[in-house]
């Protein structure tokens, strides 16, 4: 009995853990292609030094040309936040210190 209990534990926190973690990890890691057909992942916007520089030259006046780019490589759900397919080069690390790289 007592080790069944144990064996349940083990159970539901490993299960736990999977349920919390395993989100986290398949959407930092998908790989996607932007619209002009390279290789890029699927990031937040603010880990991607393109859309940084865009809105560091452009701020809120961004020409429609780049706003529908953006809106076509978005790669998840609106619910998750904006994320958009960045170039592999232009993705800022998790562990950077400042996201203004």
């Amino acid at each position: 009995m007592r080790l069944t209990c144990r064996l349940i534990l083990f159970l539901c926190y490993n299960c736990c853990l999977l349920v919390i973690l395993l989100p986290t990890f398949c959407h930092t890691q998908r790989s996607c292609q932007t619209p002009d057909k390279n290789v890029g992942q699927c990031v937040h916007f603010s880990d991607c030094r393109f859309v940084l520089r865009q809105y560091g030259m452009y701020k809120e006046h961004m020409p429609p040309v780049i706003m529908r780019f953006l809106q076509r490589s978005r790669c998840r759900p609106k619910v998750d936040g904006y994320h958009l397919c960045c170039l592999l080069q232009d993705v800022i690390p998790a562990n950077a210190n400042s996201k203004l790289k």
